[in-house]
């Protein structure tokens, strides 16, 4: 009776002892790692040699409609980044940014905390006159800007029909100005 096969094991129909298991690396090494980048190196290079041997044999039509699509694909790249910058917004040294919000008539601000850590002792002054306090905002919170929340230096209260044009933020010693002359900065 012949032994039980193992399915896992690869017989030659030419003998009739199974071809031994090779052992399993159990470890990545760095020479394992180089050397598997370098194939892959090689490969990438083989086919782009390739596609640039198939392009050169293509006809004129085919030349063009690339081109055509290279140009397209350069165009949409070019105007994605110009609309879209990477950093979307300018920073400042504490992750001071502003968000506005609403519509034209009726603007909403918001100063917002884009930094890792907390403010502390937080002055908003809007319009040079009207100032809003807080002992700490935390990272990834707002402070939202309106006419029930800032006060002038007497205490008083804001107007209500208050047009904000300008808004500087002081941490400690340090100031930054989000909007002057009612633009963004």
């Amino acid at each position: 009776m012949p032994p039980p096969q193992n399915p896992n094991r690869v017989q030659s129909a030419a003998r009739l002892e199974p071809v031994p298991d090779a052992p399993l690396q159990r470890r990545i090494t760095g020479e394992f790692l180089r050397a598997g980048a370098t194939e892959t190196a090689l490969n990438v290079g083989g086919l782009l040699r390739d596609a640039l041997d198939d392009f050169k044999s293509s006809d004129r039509y085919f030349k063009y409609k690339a081109m055509v699509l290279v140009s397209w694909l350069v165009l949409t790249v070019t105007s994605v980044g110009v609309a879209c910058p990477s950093s979307g917004f300018r920073t400042n040294s504490f992750g001071a940014r502003l968000v506005v919000a609403g519509d034209a008539t009726s603007p909403i601000y918001m100063v917002k905390n884009e930094g890792a850590e907390p403010w502390q002792d937080v002055e908003v002054l809007v319009n040079g006159q009207y100032r809003s306090t807080a002992a700490q905002v935390d990272a990834q919170r707002e402070i939202t800007l309106s006419p029930v929340i800032l006060y002038d230096a007497a205490g008083a209260r804001a107007p209500a029909e208050l047009r904000i044009n300008e808004i500087v933020v002081q941490i400690n010693d340090e100031k930054v100005t989000l909007l002057e002359g009612g633009q963004p900065r």
